[in-house]
């Protein structure tokens, strides 16, 4: 039996603005990233002209923890998050990257 056209239209726009939150957090996600990760880069860029060690995992750990402070998150949460555990990997990654070219 087919549904009622109102209802259909209901879950559209809850389908619409369900997508439309992922793409926005996708979008915030990758700005971060992107971010700390170039920022990462030229602190690395920096210490290795002083031939420092640098790590840029603990950096954007680091970075991280900062805004958790920053908007009072319980630290150990928001590093244990698997969305951020994620997003450290891919902006230390990409900072070597950077770091490389």
């Amino acid at each position: 039996m087919a549904e009622p056209q109102g209802e259909g239209e209901a879950m559209s726009r809850s389908l619409r603005a369900r997508q439309d939150r992922d793409i926005a957090t996708s979008h915030a996600l990758t700005t971060a990233e992107y971010a700390l990760a170039f920022e990462a880069a030229q602190i690395g860029r920096a210490f290795a002209a002083v031939e420092l060690d640098f790590d840029p995992r603990t950096f954007v750990a680091m970075r991280i923890l900062e805004s958790s402070v920053a908007e009072g998150l319980d630290l150990e949460h928001a590093l244990g998050s698997s969305v951020i555990r994620a997003l450290i990997e891919r902006a230390a990654t990409l900072s070597d990257r950077l770091r490389a070219d």
